[in-house]
């Protein structure tokens, strides 16, 4: 009687070990729950591709949800006010695909400084890199234009 109690508990620890995460029906379902003004802009700004993730952020001093997916091998989001609004569409890339200028201002800020993070960011037509710096303990935190100048 015990081992058939302890089978069915062993194929869902089995089945968890081989899926942890989400499903694209599960990313899918949680954006089709958003408002409809939400979803139709994540809609046409995602077409295909496929979502990876949704999420609540808080972005411009609101309430947000921000959509991660993939286009053509890149790893994007775009957030997007509860009105339905685009606020900005990001490009996650590698440190190592960084533009020179980005790479030269950190270098020339923190001589010792690695890039951890960076996303290239389109918002309200403009375009600037936000770059995560890690210097000796410490982590940075800069908002450069496509030159390598610091944003306010």
């Amino acid at each position: 009687m015990k081992t058939r109690a302890i089978l069915p508990a062993a194929a869902l620890l089995a089945a968890l070990a081989i899926n942890p995460g989400r499903t694209r029906a599960d990313e899918e379902a949680e954006l089709n729950d958003l408002p409809a003004a939400v979803q139709k802009t994540a809609h046409e700004q995602v077409g295909t591709s496929k979502i990876e993730e949704v999420e609540d952020t808080f972005e411009e001093g609101q309430h947000a949800t921000e959509v991660e997916y993939r286009e053509n091998g890149k790893k994007m989001a775009v957030v997007i006010a509860k009105d339905g609004t685009l606020i900005q569409k990001e490009y996650r890339m590698s440190p190592s695909d960084a533009p020179d200028s980005i790479k030269e201002a950190v270098s020339a800020q923190f001589p010792d400084g690695k890039i951890s993070h960076i996303k290239e960011v389109e918002q309200n037509d403009a375009k600037f890199f936000e770059v995560s710096v890690k210097s000796g303990s410490e982590s940075h935190q800069l908002k450069l234009d496509e030159a390598g100048k610091p944003l306010k």
